[in-house]
């Protein structure tokens, strides 16, 4: 009986280390060839759904497998917003691929650490949080991903639901890996049946209604029948608020890397992302990246860190961003039409890092903004734009924030010194700007002069002068030091801390002059 009881023990310690093994152990995807292993050794092909109705038949009966490829997206949508057509392709572009969908989707339907490695063009990542609890933790181990296509993310993390919070989904760089990503945007999905198109022409005129006929197979317009078999989207008018015959349409993705729920950002490797369209990095929740480690750069056509959503109300949901990275460099291309570099609907904390955060040269747009509030703790930050979103009073960190009172223009050397002539940064700027923001952990001053031009002997990072040896002939500027922000924060704290044990010394003078009294009297009672 103990030899039965003590092969059972073992049997069960077997059954859960295995259990345990298969809930940790990673998925190995080489992007090359579209091959997966669960060791790193033995590669299998990721099973790749040909036509629809395979895939139907397992998605309807849960049988698809953790990974798989498609030509087509199901994400589950269900947001609904105005009709709108700006959308419509230009002819002979390479985006009539994405009218037919000649793109393939890896699709990621499992928890666990999936790790990438290899180059792939015309494809996109598409991961499948709904109803899905655990942990996702995509690692990028020397991957390059380019979607060909300015109309699709090249990873997408979608979920019906937007206040989801059950999954967890990490993007982590190998270490001493390097990987790019590229990619585009779904903006407004349109599903309205093509063979009803002029049932709808009433809502638009001039170009929008001469696209709107034109481009009859336009990505998200179908036929009646196919409608019944759009995997996009499952949408009805009767539980959306919509009427009868209204077209239905979607804001999904609006970034090279997209996601519905809270993302995050992790590893000691270096990401580049370039979006073709709009943004760079985006959220309906959360985005944070973490660790201190890490260097990333992020090159839009609007905002390259964008956390936003808007619920029917207009409110926000979770939109907080958090930064602490070794460095990260985001640049607003001014081939887009406008752009924060750094832009959250919610918090944005810094942390840690170098940050370089550069807005669009004419838009109203700024390198940090925020509507809940700036709070710069650490790191070193240079930010330009032509907007001065201030910085909170509960940053532990000092900021100088300046407002320029003409134009500064591309390739101008800007040198700031304090009241003493030491230089406190020098910057040369690679876009016309109105505003600058520095923010170093040592930085201290009572008051500042601002200099361009002049002939300055040192080294630079991405316009930003990390060493200084020598600097002449600057011409003296005019600006404005933005209200509102920890410019002299560190002057005041340093008054404020003297007034504070002025304070004290006169207490302690106070209390010492009660007790000399008191013993005084009793002394003159007892005589």
């Amino acid at each position: 009986m103990r030899k039965f009881i003590n092969y059972l023990f073992v049997s069960f310690a077997l059954l859960f280390c295995l259990n345990v093994r298969a809930s940790t152990s990673t998925l190995y995807v080489n992007l090359e060839n579209f091959k997966y292993s669960v060791d790193g050794k033995k590669y299998s092909d990721i099973k790749s759904y040909d036509n629809l109705s395979d895939f139907l038949e397992d998605y309807n009966d849960g049988n698809l497998p953790e990974l798989y490829v498609t030509n087509f997206l199901f994400d589950g949508v269900s947001t609904v917003k105005s009709p709108d057509l700006d959308d419509f392709i230009d002819d002979g572009s390479n985006d009539t691929k994405i009218k037919t969908l000649e793109i393939d989707v890896l699709n990621i339907n499992t928890t666990g650490d999936i790790e990438l490695t290899g180059k792939t063009t015309g494809t996109m990542i598409g991961v499948n949080t709904n109803n899905v609890k655990g942990n996702i933790n995509l690692i990028l181990n020397n991957v390059n991903i380019d979607t060909d296509t300015k109309k699709a993310p090249a990873i997408f993390v979608y979920n019906k639901d937007m206040t989801y919070t059950d999954c967890k989904f990490t993007i982590k760089t190998a270490k001493n890996s390097k990987n790019y990503i590229e990619g585009g945007k779904f903006k407004k999905v349109s599903l309205m049946p093509s063979d009803k198109l002029e049932d709808y022409e009433s809502y638009y005129s001039g170009d929008n209604l001469t696209n709107y006929k034109k481009y009859s197979s336009y990505y998200g317009i179908y036929t009646s029948s196919q409608l019944d078999d759009i995997l996009f989207a499952t949408v009805k008018a009767d539980n959306e608020h919509l009427q009868e015959g209204d077209p239905y349409l979607f804001y999904k993705g609006s970034g090279a890397i997209s996601s519905d729920i809270d993302l995050y950002f992790e590893g000691d490797g270096y990401l580049k992302v370039t979006s073709k369209n709009k943004e760079g990095i985006e959220t309906k929740g959360n985005l944070t990246l973490s660790g201190g480690t890490g260097d990333y750069e992020i090159y839009a056509h609007d905002d390259c860190l964008n956390t936003t959503t808007a619920s029917s109300a207009g409110d926000n949901v979770r939109n907080t961003m958090t930064i602490d990275v070794n460095s990260l460099v985001a640049i607003v291309s001014d081939d887009g039409d406008e752009g924060d570099a750094i832009d959250s609907n919610g918090t944005l904390t810094i942390n840690g890092g170098k940050i370089y955060a550069f807005a669009h040269s004419t838009s109203q747009d700024s390198g940090l903004d925020s509507d809940g509030g700036t709070f710069i703790n650490g790191g070193t930050i240079i930010a330009t734009g032509n907007m001065a979103d201030m910085i909170s009073n509960e940053s532990k960190q000092n900021s100088l924030y300046i407002r320029f009172n003409s134009k500064i223009e591309k390739g101008t050397l800007i040198v700031i010194k304090d009241e003493n002539d030491k230089i406190i940064t020098a910057f040369e700027t690679s876009k016309d700007i109105t505003t600058l923001l520095y923010s170093s952990e040592d930085l201290s001053y009572s008051s500042v002069k601002v200099y361009t031009g002049g002939e300055i002997d040192g080294e630079k990072e991405n316009g930003l002068y990390t060493t200084i040896n020598d600097y002449n002939n600057g011409e003296k500027i005019s600006f404005n030091i933005v209200n509102g922000t920890d410019s002299f924060k560190k002057q005041n704290n340093n008054i404020s801390n003297t007034l504070l044990i002025a304070l004290l010394v006169e207490s302690g003078l106070l209390l010492l002059i009660l007790i000399y009294i008191y013993f005084d009297r009793k002394k003159l009672k007892n005589y």
